[in-house]
């Protein structure tokens, strides 16, 4: 399997990477601490829960075990937007800040530009304690690392959509997995029609909606029309299938992993990284089918680990050494097994023990990654990112909206933020 090749990383995306403002201090190989002789203890700010904070702490407890002078403290920040908020507000007083964070990179552009994370090009490279096989790690996952010509963090979680499927309902109905958005409205709106089950929802409204653009060969950025063609097509695909009872979205159930098992729901668009939520849910009521998201381009996901300037040089070099830990290829295995998030290395992708482990998402996991995208992390992305679940939310809450007038308002509230 040759993950690499089927990365696409947009080129705004690497546009950030040239043209962000200044950048964090620069380190040399002369201040690398390359040994570590006394007890260093580093704070690791996560938000992975379940299956997938108790892998989290099985290998943090192993890298404990082979590194008796480093303590990895691991502080679980609740969910994606609590550790967001958290990082932002802790940005004003650095002190405060962890060793090391995950994040997304557009979480991580004021910081960088403010100096307060560190580049991690000279202890890749250092001779003694550097990487011997960064190359392995899959190359669209270490572009995504790299703002103004300099890594600033290691790949880690990573994942994609893919379609969740009741089998068992799908194949009593004659009914095979959708392939194409248009299948999936038609297969969504037979079930309902047959079983009055709702047919299918997506998790992520803003992945609904930069997806479907970007395969309208859009791309989310400040030049987008909000109002335009390609936009009233993704509100409109979804309304639809609302208004006649076949979409649903999430709501108060955050995930749809939840009325899926419940068989409230026939399908879902989801991480694969949920795979362990979906089949604990699910606990053998019925066949779980998954399949690729049904469209050419799939939005990549994940967060990168992170270490901050603010650390003393011991916990630099000790949170390194987690880093490199953690994404081995031992680790990525265990990682990958035991959470559903793709590894981060070829050679993993590619091993027989990963093709073999039992997960229901591996034998898809090539098809799945082909024409995977990642929207721009520029100035104001996130931010904006964010606004398009809001407007999609409050669209699909109220069918009788005004479709027309509320996109001209989601124009101007982007025009503020870009």
């Amino acid at each position: 399997m040759k993950l690499a090749k089927n990365l696409l990383v947009s080129t705004l995306a690497l546009g950030l990477l040239t043209g962000c403002g200044s950048t964090g201090n620069t380190t040399t190989s002369s201040d690398i601490v390359t040994e570590i002789t006394e007890p260093v203890e580093i704070t690791f700010w996560h938000a992975m829960n379940g299956a997938q904070e108790e892998s989290l702490t099985k290998l943090t407890d192993a890298f404990m075990a082979e590194n008796a002078n480093i303590t990895v403290t691991l502080q679980n920040q609740s969910s994606y937007p609590d550790l967001q908020q958290k990082l932002t507000a802790t940005q004003a007083s650095p002190a405060n800040l962890p060793t090391l964070t995950q994040a997304y990179p557009d979480w991580m552009l004021n910081a960088v530009n403010d100096g307060l994370v560190l580049a991690l090009d000279e202890y890749i490279t250092n001779e003694t304690i550097g990487f011997d096989d960064y190359e392995d790690i899959v190359e669209g996952f270490r572009t995504a690392t790299v703002i103004n010509d300099k890594t600033y963090a290691i790949p880690f979680n990573k994942s994609t959509e893919l379609l969740w499927y009741n089998k068992t309902l799908l194949d009593g109905l004659g009914l095979e997995a959708p392939t194409t958005l248009d299948e999936l409205a038609t297969v969504a709106q037979t079930v309902q029609q047959e079983t009055g089950i709702v047919g299918a929802g997506f998790d992520a409204l803003s992945n609904y909606y930069t997806t479907y653009i970007t395969n309208e060969g859009e791309v989310y950025d400040a030049d987008f029309d909000v109002t335009g063609q390609a936009s009233q097509d993704a509100v409109n695909y979804y309304l639809d299938g609302v208004k006649e009872g076949y979409f649903r979205i999430a709501g108060t159930d955050k995930y749809l992993s939840g009325p899926f098992a419940s068989e409230t729901v026939a399908m879902f668009i989801g991480s694969n990284a949920g795979e362990s939520f979906v089949v604990s849910g699910v606990d053998g009521k019925f066949e779980i089918g998954v399949a690729p998201f049904p469209a050419k381009n799939k939005i990549q996901q994940g967060t990168d680990l992170y270490v901050f300037d603010s650390a003393t040089a011991e916990q630099k070099t000790a949170a390194f050494e987690y880093l490199k830990f953690m994404t081995s290829a031992e680790s990525q295995l265990t990682w990958a097994t035991d959470t559903g998030y793709v590894p981060v290395r070829t050679s993993v992708l590619e091993s027989e023990a990963y093709k073999t482990n039992g997960s229901l998402v591996t034998p898809i996991l090539e098809e799945a990654t082909q024409g995977l995208f990642t929207n721009p992390v520029v100035e104001g992305a996130n931010a904006t990112y964010k606004e398009s679940a809001t407007m999609m939310e409050g669209i699909l809450a109220d069918p009788t909206i005004d479709v027309a007038s509320h996109l001209e308002a989601f124009k101007n509230t982007l025009a503020s933020i870009w």
